[in-house]
């Protein structure tokens, strides 16, 4: 058995992607793990693909450590500097975490806060950085602020005596694949393909 190694930011559930990969590709498993930094993982040759988080340039955080650090998406220039293939696959709602006991809990979960609803709020943190989320989120299960971020990442590192929404009137943050181009083969097509929607047995 051979493994597709991949590895994906906090808040990413590739579980069905997964799936449908075993399914198709006869003696290959995919492997995954969550980090903080995937494209790190990839960069080092630890991974063959990444899903990463983008978060544009209306969020703090980037999408990784060293040359990653001050970007926040890759141009085709970047792509081009790192030789590496990117395809984004879907945007995410943006979220707002508060004490659980807080008046944004009135909401239904399936309702979203609005920008004027944290007007008189303490904001400790707007952003992407799983380390940081994870940081301030302690601080607000300490009934103290708010964090603003991926509603996602905000699920997948969410502490006790926290709760969250979805945030209106936000920008998206984006979610997808980046890998080397050395590493760009029938396998890791077969994997984009299917995290694009791609039906078994059709074309590219």
């Amino acid at each position: 058995m051979r493994y597709l190694k991949v590895v994906f930011t906090p808040g990413a559930v590739p579980g069905k992607w997964f799936g449908r990969f075993d399914d198709r590709m006869a003696g290959w498993r995919a492997a995954g793990a969550a980090a903080d930094d995937p494209l790190a993982h990839v960069m080092a040759g630890t991974a063959d693909i990444a899903l990463v988080r983008f978060p544009g340039s209306a969020w703090s955080g980037s999408l990784g450590s060293g040359e990653f650090a001050d970007l926040d998406d890759l141009t085709p220039e970047d792509l081009d500097r790192f030789d590496l293939h990117r395809v984004r696959l879907y945007e995410e709602q943006p979220g707002v975490a508060f004490p659980k006991e807080h008046a944004l809990g009135a909401l239904d979960d399936t309702e979203t806060a609005r920008p004027g609803d944290l007007a008189d709020e303490m904001e400790l943190y707007r952003g992407c950085d799983p380390v940081q989320v994870r940081e301030n989120l302690a601080v607000v299960a300490a009934n103290v602020g708010i964090v603003v971020a991926p509603r996602p990442l905000l699920r997948a590192v969410n502490q006790r005596g926290v709760a969250h929404r979805g945030l209106a009137g936000v920008p998206s943050t984006g979610i997808g694949l980046v890998w080397r181009r050395d590493r760009d083969d029938e396998v890791v097509q077969q994997f984009v393909g299917i995290c694009r929607g791609r039906r078994n047995g059709s074309s590219r």
